[in-house]
C-alpha cells in the first residue's frame, strides 16, 4: 500500500483511537522499566519566543498502548515490524464481553461468535471491561488491571 492509497482509504473508515494516556505516571507491565524524561537542554522562549529543548526518553516497549508481534507469543513468529500494515487496517468488529467475564476468566471463539458476526480477516477489538481498572480510572485496581484480566482459552490462537 502506497501513500496515496493509504490516504484514499483513510478518507473512507471510521478511524477508532484506542489509546492510553502516555506519560511519565503510566505504569509499565510489572518489572519493565517505567516511561522516563530527562532534559539535557531546555532554553525557552530565549529570543523573540524561539527556544529549543532536548531531552532523552527512556522506555521499555511495555508502557501505555503498543502491538506484540507474534514473536512475543511464540518463538516463530513475526517481530511487530514484519506485519505489513494491510494486516492492521480493514474492516473491525467490537466484540464487548465484558457482561460475561471476570477476574481470570478464558474466553473462546464461540462466546465472541454467540456476540457478533466475526468474518476472516475482520480486526476484532474484544471488550472485556477492564479499562475501567487502568492507572487513569476511577475504578483504578492495577493488580486487576495487569494480572486478574480475562484472556482467551487455549485454542484461542488456532481459531485467530
Amino acid at each position: 500500500m502506497n501513500i496515496d492509497e493509504f490516504l484514499e482509504f483513510m478518507g473512507k473508515v471510521k478511524v477508532y483511537d484506542l489509546t492510553q494516556p502516555l506519560s511519565v505516571h503510566t505504569p509499565p507491565w510489572p518489572s519493565y522499566i517505567p516511561l522516563s524524561v530527562q532534559y539535557f537542554k531546555r532554553i525557552a522562549g530565549a529570543h523573540m519566543g524561539q527556544g529549543a529543548n532536548g531531552q532523552v526518553i527512556t522506555t521499555s516497549h511495555h508502557v501505555g498502548t503498543h502491538m506484540d508481534g507474534e514473536i512475543h507469543f511464540h518463538a516463530s513468529g513475526r517481530s511487530i515490524g514484519e506485519v505489513p500494515i494491510e494486516e492492521w487496517i480493514g474492516p473491525g468488529v467490537v466484540v464487548d464481553i465484558s457482561d460475561e467475564v471476570g477476574d481470570y476468566d478464558l474466553y473462546s471463539p464461540e462466546m465472541l461468535m454467540k456476540k457478533a458476526d466475526i468474518r476472516k480477516g475482520d480486526i476484532l477489538i474484544i471488550n472485556t471491561g477492564y479499562h475501567r481498572y487502568a492507572w487513569d480510572q476511577p475504578e483504578s485496581d492495577e493488580v486487576r488491571y495487569f494480572v486478574k484480566h480475562p484472556g482467551p482459552d487455549p485454542e484461542f490462537h488456532k481459531w485467530a
